[in-house]
């Protein structure tokens, strides 16, 4: 009994010890289960580019298509009927393999990527089919089986795309990417081609790939790395099939703006330097498929690439000039811009390579276009001037002018807009211009101006980075979804289908003595519900509010001594607060009385920068998360000051964590459920009524076990049947978007656009009429790089899962209801017990405590010594018949009778010699009580004999070495060990209760309920050495194993 309530008070301590722990040191982490559940992330729309130069542009005119970068994506972008642009993506991840493989010739020796014995950083997120859906393409196969494809190392993450060129038939679209080993990736244009799987990846470049360009005939593809890069590779294209082969190479260290075709020639154009690259004469055949080695790799290609001869040309007065743009208007003739506006025609008709001037403008040019069924050429350059020109016109050579330095021109022009990219459509000039900004301008329109006056903007993209998402609702004066904002203070309202409704500037304050670096930035925006106005925060710490219609700043105020980080709005009938917080560690709340604001309260509880605010519980409490690793929760308490309502907030409890946070949001199925991601790759759960933390899991993925810090966190409530709790968030780490399963805390999806930091994420909800219906769940993501990404979700349960449990667990595992559901139970009682009769023949049941199990009782030391030396043969036993009468109560009362001295001793005896058995075993029988039935200590303890008595025969015949014989002889160890301890308890017991047992033996004779009571008489020395020997001999193993 007492080692049961030792072990009760044991298990007590760890209980209370555990709790200590989650509140205040270890944190419990909720271990990640297989999702039921699988979600995909399809970009459905691209706002906003990456292309700065005309390299980054193609278009072709029979398709009506053009394409443009995007982060890591290239977007094919189709002008319909009605002048409506649809987008195709076109992107691969790191370990994608090609349809046709490419085996590198300058780099046999490595495979293309570097390979990484660690497991890999980004490759085990769960990928979504970002082609499905988008190009109308089935799924990607790309992830076999486990969707573990081969790992890549950090230098091999996700690249930005800077080049992209459509093949003159319309059927190849060619992308480059730039950073440490970059891919020439060759993918289809058909429609139902996938847009993850590229027909070839070439991977000849180090460094960079600066430019791509198709032959006329779609034969051959060039693509040019970068200075430090510094070769020129052309490739023979196989038009059936995709496939690639390297034809010719050479080094081309020159600082190239644009690459072109003439024909069989190809021009390179850059600062002071035009230069035309002949293939040789021999007309090539087109590459086959390459064969595959055993292993299943391509196998080394044995013809070396010819040399690829290149010349100079002579630039004459235009020596210091920098050449911007080429484009070809015949096999023989080419039409070069430079930056002080001079248009040149490169004359190759007889090889002579010619360079000549041909048109002086007034403005630089910076992008060349031809209309080959109009037969013209339309030039675009600074100023956002687009200018027509006639090819004849092109062909007549005119007096150059003096020519300015290329240095001198671009110094002062520098922060001009102007055309980066132009194309022509037939009937319409695709324009990009340097603020990212895509125009569909009608060729009528540009005939009468030479200015973007008379032009229709779609997909209107911020200039620079965009640091933020916002929501709006709906339905609003200007038809928005939502609205994002630029670090100059450019603020576009958006749909979904990514037309920009309106576009509004804040202006910011710049101090005097700031440099580029450090220059003001617009850094939180924030609006009320219905629009009314705007409040914005700078990284000066001033605060700002903007009437909604007029756009007009109505108030301004110092409210930080840094920057702010984040403003939060509470809006109700009678009042309107808003809550800032900044990097000086304050949080100031401000009461919004007319068009301005009043300060209420400056709260300087935490001593590190405040990351974000949060008004819950109808404005009764606000949350402020900071870097020194607490959450303090803020209560409104009011009192009456001269007859108005003064508001304050009061700090009720702090939550001190482990790790500082990152961000924080309520729960969309719990109000007072919060969830906070932390510094060390952490999500975590608490709940804010009592401060308790709930629950903890590693932003991991399940296959790789790489973990990312989360942030910009949005929660989903359950969908039944569709989805379960979602968390949406976005990972600095690896650029990446996630989507977590709060119920099992495991990654369902995520994928990668952005190439530069994510700013942040927004989820938009659209509910049908019918309460049943299904959620239409849209995530806008932002990023540094300038672009907004649209992404379309859709969460299915995982059936083939599901199916494959079900079938294989269907016979033998009961239902998950029936499972968790509690057990039957029926108990009766001694009522219910004393109104069942039992036959007469039956004997006298054992009499059964309560609490506790019956004591074995144990024979004294004095009969044990006498029963040692003085008896040779056992004595008799009398067997007693059961008593006749008795009361229920009296058998309750009564201790079961223990077993005769000479039995235990007899008993004994033949545990410790097993060969010697005497006729005192077939006497002395005793029935098999309720304790030595299937589960019982004596049915293990034979089991575990004949168990070793097995393996020590096995042992003797088989000579092989253990494996675990260690393992083996700590575990025995440990039982002799228990078997031990238990013996001295046993013997413990003995002498307490030597005297009782001679109390309790039973009396022969005519009185048979009568108790003698007898003196207590303590043991000798000698009977306690016996017992000593005796237990040392029981506990002794013979040589069969036995004890």
């Amino acid at each position: 009994m007492s080692s049961h309530s030792a072990s009760m008070k044991s298990k007590a301590a760890n209980t209370h010890s555990s709790a200590r722990l989650a509140s205040g040191g270890k944190i419990p982490r909720t271990p990640n289960r297989p999702p039921q559940h699988q979600a995909t992330l399809s970009l459905g729309t691209v706002v906003g580019t990456t292309t700065t130069s005309p390299t980054g542009f193609s278009s072709h005119d029979q398709s009506r298509s053009f394409a443009i970068c995007a982060g890591s994506a290239a977007v094919l972008a189709e002008l319909g009927a009605d002048n409506t642009v649809s987008q195709r993506f076109f992107r691969a991840r790191p370990s994608a393999t090609s349809v046709n493989p490419v085996t590198s010739f300058y780099h046999q020796s490595t495979p293309p990527g570097t390979p990484d014995s660690r497991s890999r950083s980004v490759s085990g997120i769960k990928s979504t089919p970002h082609g499905n859906g988008l190009n109308g393409s089935p799924a990607s196969h790309e992830l076999p089986d486990g969707g573990s494809p081969r790992p890549w190392s950090s230098r091999e993450r996700v690249k930005a795309v800077t080049s992209v060129c459509i093949s003159p038939n319309g059927r190849l679209l060619a992308v480059g990417e730039t950073g440490y080993n970059p891919r020439v990736m060759i993918f289809s244009t058909d429609k139902d081609a996938a847009g993850d799987i590229p027909l070839s990846i070439l991977h000849e470049h180090t460094f960079g790939v600066r430019s791509l360009a198709f032959s006329s005939n779609s034969l051959y593809l060039a693509s040019l790395g970068d200075a430090n890069d510094g070769f020129l590779f052309v490739w023979s294209v196989n038009l059936k099939n995709g496939s690639t082969k390297l034809h010719s190479t050479n080094k081309c260290t020159a600082h190239v703006r644009d690459m072109h075709w003439m024909g069989q020639t190809l021009i390179t154009v850059g600062v002071r330097h035009v230069k035309v690259w002949r293939l040789p004469e021999s007309r090539p055949s087109s590459p086959t498929k390459s064969r595959l080695t055993v292993d299943g790799t391509p196998s080394s290609p044995s013809v070396a690439p010819k040399a690829l001869a290149g010349r100079n040309c002579v630039l004459g007065s235009l020596v210091d000039s920098t050449f911007t743009s080429v484009v070809s208007i015949s096999d023989h003739e080419a039409v070069v811009g430079t930056e002080s506006g001079t248009l040149c025609l490169l004359d190759d008709t007889e090889g002579s390579q010619k360079l000549s001037v041909v048109q002086n403008l007034d403005f630089g040019v910076t992008s060349l276009a031809v209309d080959v069924d109009e037969s013209c050429l339309w030039v675009g350059g600074r100023g956002n001037r687009i200018r027509r020109f006639s090819l004849e016109t092109l062909r007549t050579p005119v007096t150059p002018s003096r020519p300015t330095s290329s240095r001198s021109s671009s110094g002062g022009k520098a922060m001009e807009p102007a055309i980066a990219c132009l194309g022509s459509l037939s009937s319409h000039v695709i324009a990009i211009d340097s603020t990212k900004a895509i125009h569909l301008c009608p060729t009528d329109a540009l005939d009468q101006s030479d200015e973007l006056t008379h032009m229709e903007k779609t997909l209107l993209g911020h200039t620079d980075s965009v640091l933020g998402v916002g929501p709006l609702k709906t339905p609003n004066p200007t038809g928005a979804d939502f609205f994002t904002w630029s670090r100059g203070g450019m603020v576009n309202f958006l749909d979904t289908r990514g037309y920009c409704h309106s576009s509004r500037t804040i202006a910011l304050d710049h101090l005097p003595d700031m440099d580029d670096e450090s220059c003001n930035e617009l850094r939180v925006l924030r609006s009320t519900d219905d629009m009314d106005f705007f409040l914005s925060g700078d990284k000066l710490g001033v605060l700002r509010i903007f009437a909604g219609e007029s756009w007009n700043c109505v108030h301004e105020v110092r409210a930080h001594g840094g920057e702010i980080t984040d403003i939060a709005v509470h809006e109700d009938d009678d009042t309107c607060l808003v809550a800032s917080s900044g990097r000086d560690r304050m949080v100031q709340l401000f009461q919004k009385t007319g068009e301005s604001l009043e300060l209420v309260q400056t709260m300087d509880d935490h001593v590190g920068s405040v990351g974000q605010l949060l008004f819950i519980d109808d404005g009764n409490k606000l949350l402020s998360c900071s870097a020194d690793r607490t959450i303090l929760i803020r209560e409104q308490a009011t009192r009456d000051v001269d007859g108005t309502t003064a508001i304050a907030y009061l700090t009720t409890r702090a939550i001190t964590m482990k790790s500082s946070p990152v961000s924080m949001t309520l729960s969309a199925e719990d109000s007072d459920r919060l969830i906070v991601s932390t510094a060390d790759r952490c999500i975590q759960q608490y709940d804010l009524s009592s401060g308790r933390h709930v629950q903890s899991f590693r932003a991991a993925d399940s296959e790789s076990g790489d973990t990312v810090v989360m942030g910009s966190l949005a929660s989903a409530a359950e969908v039944e049947g569709e989805s379960p709790p979602l968390l949406f968030g976005v990972s600095g780490t690896d650029k990446s978007i996630r989507i977590y399963d709060l119920e099992r805390c495991a990654l369902l999806a995520g994928e990668f656009g952005h190439t530069e930091g994510i700013s942040g994420v927004h989820l938009l909800e659209k509910r049908s009429s019918d309460p049943d219906g299904p959620v239409t769940r849209t995530l806008i993501s932002t990023g540094m790089d300038g672009v907004v990404m649209i992404w379309d979700i859709s969460v299915q349960p995982n059936h083939s899962q599901e199916n494959t449990q079900s079938t294989s667990n269907e016979e033998d595992t009961p239902s998950k209801d029936l499972a968790s559901s509690k057990p039957l139970r029926k108990i009766l009682s001694r009522n219910e017990i004393a109104g069942f009769h039992r036959p007469e023949h039956l004997g006298t049941p054992t009499p059964v405590r309560a609490h506790s199990p019956p004591l074995i009782r144990k024979v004294s030391k004095l009969s044990l010594s006498s029963a040692k030396h003085g008896h040779s043969t056992p004595p008799s036993v009398s067997v007693h018949p059961p008593p006749a009468s008795g009361t229920r109560s009296d058998h309750a009362r009564r201790t079961p009778s223990p077993h005769s001295p000479q039995s235990t001793v007899a008993s004994r005896h033949r545990s410790g010699h097993h060969s010697r058995r005497s006729s005192l075993d077939s006497r002395h029988h005793v029935p098999k009580s309720s304790k030595s039935r299937f589960g019982s200590i004596n049915m293990s303890t034979e089991q575990v004999c004949h168990t070793l008595q097995a393996y020590r025969k096995k042992l003797d015949r088989c000579k092989d070495r253990i494996r675990a014989q260690k393992v083996l002889e700590r575990e025995l160890q440990l039982t002799l060990q228990v078997l031990d301890a238990r013996a001295q308890h046993e013997e413990a017991g003995e002498l307490e209760s030597d005297s009782s047992d001679k109390e309790n033996e039973p009396i022969h004779g005519d009185v048979k309920h009568k108790h003698v009571r007898r003196p207590r008489r303590a043991s000798s020395s000698s009977d306690l050495s016996d017992t000593e020997s005796d237990k040392a001999h029981h506990l002794s193993v013979d040589s069969d194993g036995e004890g």
